[in-house]
């Protein structure tokens, strides 16, 4: 996407245009960008060192949106809707997998446990990764709004459209409420005490906050050279919220396992 509207300003940039502007400027008006056609959140990428010319993106477009890069998928189409079954989250990142087991939709695959759920009789239970639910809810977006049931442990079971929060619907309500947060990232940022924080728009917004001494290991687990590259990247934490002295809604990750990142 080459054009992009801030709300800031009112002015509809070009890629290379916001790009020239100064650095405290443009990183205060990248949390205020929007589509120009339908208004849906935005997000600023500089241009890379491997050659990439600077650009706009936006997630989710508003449906019919003439600047989607892409057809969206199905949001009538559930990959893994299966009748009294139940998805564990498995936070055993880079463990081996257990057998897979296609749900039988011809698309996701699901790993099942052997046993049988004595609160609900005759009921399948399939264990799924923070990454794997992550590419679900990107490419399937009736899932966040399913009765899918999904036990998370220390939280127990809660149905899809309980647990998962959009990004831009995560408001002070949630302060002190763990879910399961998911969007864009509009940019990452170093803070002067060598925190990362992940930002998903502007002060209203939440951002996420990655302790340094988590910051190599999440930047060589997901192949990240540069912050950059984190611009317009889905995440999905699962975490609790606070609000800062300031107002400022965030959650911090303490525990890489409850985070899963799929850069775009």
């Amino acid at each position: 996407m080459n054009n992009a509207r801030c709300t800031d300003d009112g002015v509809i940039y070009t890629a290379l245009e916001f790009s020239r502007q100064l650095s405290s400027d443009l990183e205060n008006k990248r949390r205020f960008l929007q589509c120009p056609a339908c208004g849906g959140p935005a997000f600023f990428r500089h241009a890379s060192q491997i050659g990439r010319a600077a650009c706009f993106g936006a997630r989710p477009h508003a449906q019919g949106c003439e600047l989607t890069a892409q057809e969206c998928a199905d949001e009538n189409q559930d990959p893994i809707h299966i009748p009294n079954s139940r998805i564990v989250v498995d936070f055993g990142y880079g463990s081996p997998a257990r057998p897979e087991r296609f749900s039988g939709s011809g698309h996701e695959p699901m790993q099942e446990r052997s046993r049988l759920d004595h609160d609900q009789p005759h009921a399948h239970i399939y264990h799924r990764r923070l990454g794997s639910l992550l590419r679900t809810l990107i490419e399937y977006p009736a899932f966040l709004s399913s009765d899918q049931i999904i036990e998370v442990e220390g939280c127990g079971n809660m149905a899809a459209r309980d647990l998962f929060v959009p990004l831009q619907c995560a408001t002070y309500q949630y302060s002190g409420i763990y879910r399961g947060y998911f969007g864009v990232i509009s940019h990452a940022k170093l803070a002067p005490d060598n925190s990362l924080w992940l930002n998903s728009g502007g002060n209203d917004n939440i951002s996420f906050c990655i302790d340094s001494k988590c910051i190599d290991v999440i930047l060589q687990r997901y192949g990240i050279k540069y912050l950059e590259e984190i611009a317009g990247a889905y995440i999905l934490v699962l975490g609790t919220p606070r609000v800062s002295l300031n107002g400022k809604l965030f959650c911090v990750i303490e525990d890489i396992s409850l985070m899963a990142l799929r850069l775009t």
